[in-house]
C-alpha cells in the first residue's frame, strides 16, 4: 500500500511542477507581452502624429507660398494702376489741347483732321499712349483695360473727325470715355488694398 502510495505521489509531483511553471510562465508573459504591445502603440500614434505634422506643415508652406504669390501679384497690379492713372490724365489733357489748338486753326475746306498744329501737339498724344501700351499688357484687371481700350478707341477716332461738328460730338464721348476710365482705375486699386490689408492682416475666426 505504501508503495502504491509513492507511486500515486512520484507521478503527482512531475504534474504539480508543470503546473507551476506554467503558472509562472504566464506571470512573466503577460507583463513583457502588455510592455511590447505599449511600445508598438506609442510607436503607431508616433508615426500617425508625425505623419499628420508634416502634413499640416506641408499645406501650410504651400499656402505661404500662394499667399506670397499672391501679394507680389497684387502688389504689381497696384503699381501699374497707380503708374496708369496719371498718364491716362495726361493722354486726355495732351488729346484735349490737340482737339482744342484744330478747332483755332481750323481752315474753312479742309477736313478737321488735317488742321495744320504746333508738331509738338500732333506728337504727344502718341507719345504719351505708347507708355501705356506696356503698362497696360501687364494689367489683370479686365474691367480697366476694357473702359481703357474704348477710351483710347473714343480718342483717335475723336482727333480723326473730317468736321468740327463731328469733333465736337466725339469728343464729348471722349471725355465720358475718360471718366469712366479713370473710376475703373480708382476702384480696382482700392479693391486691391482692401485686399492686401486681408492677406496681411487677416481677420480673427
Amino acid at each position: 500500500m505504501l508503495e502504491a502510495l509513492f507511486v500515486a505521489t512520484a507521478k503527482a509531483a512531475p504534474a504539480a511542477n508543470a503546473a507551476a511553471s506554467d503558472a509562472y510562465d504566464w506571470k512573466w508573459l503577460v507583463p513583457v507581452a502588455t510592455l511590447i504591445l505599449g511600445f508598438g502603440l506609442k510607436w503607431f500614434q508616433d508615426h500617425v502624429t508625425e505623419k499628420g505634422r508634416r502634413r499640416h506643415e506641408k499645406l501650410l508652406r504651400r499656402e505661404q507660398r500662394y499667399d506670397a504669390l499672391r501679394m507680389r501679384r497684387l502688389d504689381a497690379e497696384r503699381s501699374n494702376l497707380l503708374a496708369m492713372q496719371p498718364l491716362v490724365v495726361a493722354l486726355f489733357r495732351a488729346g484735349s489741347r490737340l482737339y482744342e489748338a484744330k478747332n483755332r486753326s481750323m481752315v474753312l475746306g479742309r477736313s478737321w483732321a488735317d488742321t495744320p498744329v504746333d508738331p509738338e501737339l500732333q506728337l504727344e498724344p502718341g507719345r504719351i499712349a505708347s507708355e501705356l501700351v506696356s503698362i497696360r499688357a501687364r494689367l489683370h484687371s479686365t474691367n480697366v483695360v476694357a473702359e481703357f481700350d474704348e477710351f483710347i478707341e473714343f480718342m483717335w477716332d475723336a482727333l480723326s473727325s473730317d468736321t468740327v461738328d463731328e469733333a465736337r460730338d466725339k469728343w464729348r464721348i471722349v471725355q465720358s470715355a475718360f471718366k469712366l476710365v479713370s473710376g475703373a482705375i480708382g476702384e480696382a486699386t482700392r479693391h486691391l488694398e482692401d485686399e492686401d490689408r486681408l492677406l496681411g492682416d487677416p481677420p480673427a475666426n
